[in-house]
């Protein structure tokens, strides 16, 4: 492909695309619930279908673990691709790059107020969209127009469009120049095949210095002194020296996309990569078997202190437990309880069945009566087997629990 602005336009598509998924994520629905969603008040995830508990947060580490591996990886293959395509300051930037000053000599007046209409524009949607993650769309636009958003989600909307507008008004892609971690990190991660923009210093003479490259540098750096922390890889600068190279019928690329530096081969398989994507594999691996062995149902048992363990007159042993059983599924469910308290023992809960709402969790007291028990402590367990309205049974969860026979007087 050679003409002129050809990694811009790839960089819209991508934007695009990126805008869509992020944007219409929150508005998908599976099982009923939002695709992707934090309910702060129930303390409960809701991704893709499933439904997390808050003592179930190591499935997000697994998932933070994976991705920062997969980030790590990508940044020393490819660099600072992630910045200059896929980086919502990168993206939300060219949005709004009607705010910057025109570098002309008769700048349009027009331009830069239409351009701050548009930076308060994307923020407010920006800063909506991320409250869709925490409140769906639905219910955010039904207490928008009843003018009951509350102060928690207002606010949360208000800080976040400050932030935003600020951030893409004055701050811009200075941001990436300077506060940004990343940018920071990448020195470190960068070896001699990493993917970069690089300016061909062997060619020099083929420069006319006519400054394209420089003028369309989001961050303000001139690419031909050399890699800079402040590069985000956005290819302007390729986009812009191509033309001129063209006209002048002089090779293309004197500013382009090298491994490592310009006449550098790609080394994929190189010590580091290697280890980092063994890392990733592995961090993907741990994720995979926390989400596949996660049970529908959660059960947990405990002792009820509050009531004494006692005998009746024909013989049974009486404990009360605690017993908390959680839903994690998306349809609700009948919950039937028993307990197996060893041979020879005939037990009985009482209530015996429990029902849960999708992603429902309930703590209920549970009276077991024992027959059979002998004195003093006796290994028991309790087990749940979960039951649709359909009637079709769920993968049943079981957990310990000690019960108590007092002396028989």
């Amino acid at each position: 492909m050679t003409t002129a602005r050809r990694f811009q336009r790839w960089r819209r598509i991508a934007g695009a695309a990126q805008a869509l998924i992020v944007l219409g994520l929150p508005f998908v629905s599976v099982g009923g619930e939002s695709a992707l969603r934090l309910d702060v008040p129930g303390g409960r995830l809701h991704a893709f279908g499933a439904s997390y508990a808050v003592d179930e947060m190591f499935v997000v580490l697994a998932a933070t673990l994976a991705l920062t591996a997969a980030l790590l990886l990508v940044t020393l293959l490819f660099g600072r691709v992630w910045c200059g395509w896929s980086c919502p300051q990168t993206l939300l930037g060219d949005l709004t790059a009607w705010v910057e000053p025109e570098r002309r000599k008769r700048p349009r007046r027009w331009r830069r107020p239409l351009g701050f209409a548009a930076v308060a524009l994307v923020s407010a949607v920006a800063s909506a969209n991320l409250v869709w993650y925490f409140v769906p769309p639905g219910e955010f636009f039904r207490r928008l127009a009843g003018g009951a958003l509350g102060p928690v989600v207002a606010g949360s909307w208000a800080a976040g469009f400050a932030v935003l507008f600020l951030d893409l008004a004055f701050l811009r892609q200075r941001f990436c120049a300077t506060a940004c971690p990343y940018a920071k990190l990448q020195g470190v991660l960068f070896d001699r095949s990493t993917l970069v923009v690089a300016y061909d210093a062997r060619r020099a003479a083929d420069c006319v210095d006519c400054g394209a490259c420089v003028r369309v540098c989001p961050t303000g750096i001139d690419i031909r002194h050399g890699l800079q922390m402040e590069c985000i890889a956005c290819a302007a600068c390729i986009d812009a020296c191509e033309p001129v190279m063209r006209r002048l019928r002089r090779a293309p690329d004197l500013i382009g996309y090298f491994y490592g530096e310009p006449g550098g081969r790609p080394r994929l398989a190189r010590p580091a990569a290697l280890l980092l994507a063994g890392v990733t594999a592995a961090t993907l691996a741990v994720l995979v078997a926390t989400v596949a062995g996660r049970a529908p149902l959660g059960l947990t048992v405990l002792g009820d202190e509050a009531y004494a363990p006692r005998r009746t007159p024909d013989g049974r042993v009486l404990n009360a437990l605690s017993v908390g059983v959680e839903n994690r599924g998306r349809r609700p469910v009948e919950v039937e309880l028993a307990l197996e308290a060893g041979a020879g023992a005939e037990a009985e809960l009482r209530p015996a069945r429990v029902a849960l709402a999708a992603g429902e969790h309930r703590q209920v007291r549970v009276l077991a009566a024992v027959r059979g028990l002998p004195e003093g402590r006796s290994a028991a367990r309790v087990v749940a087997r979960p039951r649709s309205e359909d009637g079709a049974a769920g993968e049943p969860a079981a957990a310990a629990v000690s019960l108590v026979a007092p002396e028989v007087k």
